[in-house]
């Protein structure tokens, strides 16, 4: 019993100088340095640290979050389609149904802060509104189907999911059913159809046309407080040491609000912790900081049977460029208009009537000057070869373009390009309503705002 003892006291005196090792890793120029002990254990505490990301895909050390407001004027582009599930006549759970007494105070003007594609979720809504503003006009729903596997042939089922649109606008819009006119068939009048996706093409058939006239089917036009942070995106990297498979893990974004943190961003998912996680801070409107206060991120992740596991607090500084803070400053400011062209056919660049006539909308406004810089942006699913889809992309902004009568000598910059494929997409892709609004060009309108003296 001596010799343990004495071992266990030659321990004790030498563990305060147990040598440490150090390794690096490296995350795309993100250097963090780890102690490592003699034995070879591993800290358990997992890690994560934030990049900044630009709008041309450099990396960069976040020294600040910048968050700038402008005035905006955004016009959305609805696509009168309302699609479905495979052989189902139930209007899916992404569009946004509201109830009667909801539907007395809906207002679409008050959509603020929006993408298009989210504004199209209230497509139901929005039809409902107008057609009570404009109680002489008819609508007609066409259903149609796949023609392909459970639904080929099955007109009955094309006519229930019109009958389900209309009991929307009548049951929760009050429209008189004499007002609106159901009718079926199999596959749509210009149907989607790629050798390369038929699953793709097949859930875009699936759906319900509105036919009405273009007061009813106009853009929705938004006078806004764009607030947009630079950089646009970031990007955590992350580094756990448990081998064990998580339970649950959320790298949690937060903003002090008075007495309590606000939380900006959850990102929450199962599974392995992925390595690299991107946050794209201006395609979600409600996750811009609202004030001057550093933002703070954490991992946590979740085992069985084990507490859960948190990594330090990173912090980001935030700096807020207001409108008023421009006025009051003169700071060089501008305002920005976008507007967005949709329904390109499938491999198409020609401008269909509706585009034509939101290019009229623009010439209109007369917000296109000499003073202008002007962004012509064509875009495409993700159906079809990268090389396809660049070279479409491009087509359709400078058809564009071409119909909007806008080049070199008529305004102070304009830069016409197609993006493609390349990532990210303008939307996600999972549902066929996203890749209609991909086959689209954006036009983005800077002027320069002149403040009185």
């Amino acid at each position: 019993m001596i010799i343990p003892t004495i071992i266990k006291k030659m321990f004790v005196r030498l563990r305060p100088f147990v040598a440490t090792l150090c390794f690096v890793y490296a995350a795309c120029g993100a250097c963090v340095t780890l102690s490592v002990a003699q034995d070879g254990t591993q800290p358990q505490k997992p890690e994560i640290k934030a990049l900044g990301v630009e709008a041309n895909g450099v990396e960069r050390s976040v020294i600040e979050i910048r968050i700038d407001e402008y005035l905006t004027r955004n016009i959305h582009p609805l696509l009168n389609y309302v699609f479905f599930d495979d052989n189902s006549d139930k209007i899916p759970t992404r569009y946004q149904l509201i109830s009667e007494s909801q539907a007395e105070t809906f207002r679409p003007e008050r959509l603020y802060g929006l993408e298009t594609l989210d504004v199209y979720y209230q497509l139901l809504n929005i039809l409902g509104f107008r057609l009570t503003k404009q109680p002489e006009t008819k609508v007609t729903l066409l259903g149609c189907n796949s023609n392909a596997g459970v639904e080929k042939g099955n007109q009955d089922l094309s006519n229930r999911r019109a009958t389900a649109v209309q009991t929307y606008l009548t049951s929760v819009w009050k429209i008189d059913p004499s007002r609106i006119t159901v009718q079926a068939r199999d596959l749509p009048e210009r149907p989607s159809s790629s050798k390369e996706s038929p699953a793709e093409s097949d859930a875009e058939n699936r759906r319900v046309e509105i036919v009405a006239s273009w007061d009813i089917n106009k853009p929705l036009t938004i006078t806004d407080t764009l607030r947009e942070a630079t950089p646009p995106i970031i990007r955590f990297y992350t580094k756990v040491y448990n081998e064990a498979t998580p339970v649950q893990w959320t790298i949690a974004t937060k903003q002090r609000a008075g007495a309590a943190d606000k939380v900006l961003k959850n990102i929450t998912t199962t599974g392995k912790v992925k390595s690299v996680v991107d946050w794209k801070i201006n395609k979600e409107k409600n996750t811009v900081p609202l004030d001057t206060l550093p933002m703070t991120y954490q991992l946590e992740v979740r085992y069985d049977g084990s507490p859960n596991q948190k990594s330090a607090r990173g912090s980001l500084p935030v700096q807020q460029i207001t409108i008023q803070k421009k006025r009051r400053e003169r700071i060089n400011d501008i305002e920005k208009d976008r507007y967005s062209l949709i329904l390109f056919d499938f491999g198409s660049d020609k401008l269909t009537e509706n585009n034509q006539k939101i290019v009229d909308i623009i010439k209109a406004d007369k917000r296109i000057t000499p003073k202008s810089k002007v962004y012509v942006t064509g875009y495409t699913d993700v159906v079809g070869s990268a090389d396809a889809n660049q070279r479409i992309s491009q087509r359709r902004a400078e058809s564009a373009a071409l119909a909007l009568g806008v080049n070199k000598g008529s305004v102070k910059e304009i830069i016409v390009t197609g993006k493609g494929k390349t990532p990210p997409l303008l939307y996600e892709n999972e549902f066929p309503e996203g890749r209609f609004y991909c086959r689209t060009v954006i036009i983005d309108v800077e002027n320069p705002v002149e403040y009185d003296n």
